[in-house]
């Protein structure tokens, strides 16, 4: 496991881990536009988050990607029994990385998604995700984060340490 960091980031993933990467970048246009974000990434004169940041980026891949805390040592419950399946998802995890499918074939006797599992803290996939870099705070201005969850059409919210 790494080891703890001070600095903390906000990864702003779309809700549905298929949405095209498209909308991950018209949020961040519209967070530029909006003055919540300055043409380099950095703070705009509007708060994003509470408290501020330092950096704004956009990442991009390929195919689906996972999102954590980056620190381990975190929760994944069965989304029907809340049984912990955090040995059953590490395996899954790893033969979805190596190209198999993103599915947990879990105790209670159903397959998930690996999207439907239930993480502490959160986590998720996504195809591409906005990161607020040296956060101050952990929330986004109301009007930042409903700006969000319209443009991604759901958002998840990911506090990602280092």
């Amino acid at each position: 496991m790494p080891p703890a960091a001070h600095r903390l980031s906000l990864l702003l993933l779309p809700s549905d881990s298929e949405r095209p990467v498209d909308f991950v970048e018209r949020l961040f246009e519209s967070l530029e536009d909006g003055g919540w974000i300055e043409k380099d990434g950095g703070p705009g004169p509007r708060p994003l988050v509470v408290g501020g940041f330092a950096r704004a980026r956009v990442e991009r891949f390929d195919r689906v990607h996972f999102a954590s805390s980056g620190q381990g040592g975190f929760a994944v419950r069965c989304p029907v029994t809340e049984q912990n399946v955090v040995a059953a998802f590490s395996r899954a995890l790893e033969a979805r990385r190596a190209g198999g499918p993103r599915q947990l074939d879990c105790a209670c006797g159903r397959g998930h998604d690996l999207v439907e599992l239930h993480y502490l803290p959160e986590a998720g996939f996504a195809r591409g995700w906005i990161t607020l870099a040296d956060v101050q705070g952990v929330d986004l201005t109301a009007d930042a984060h409903a700006e969000a969850e319209r443009l991604l059409m759901g958002v998840r919210i990911v506090i990602r340490r280092g």
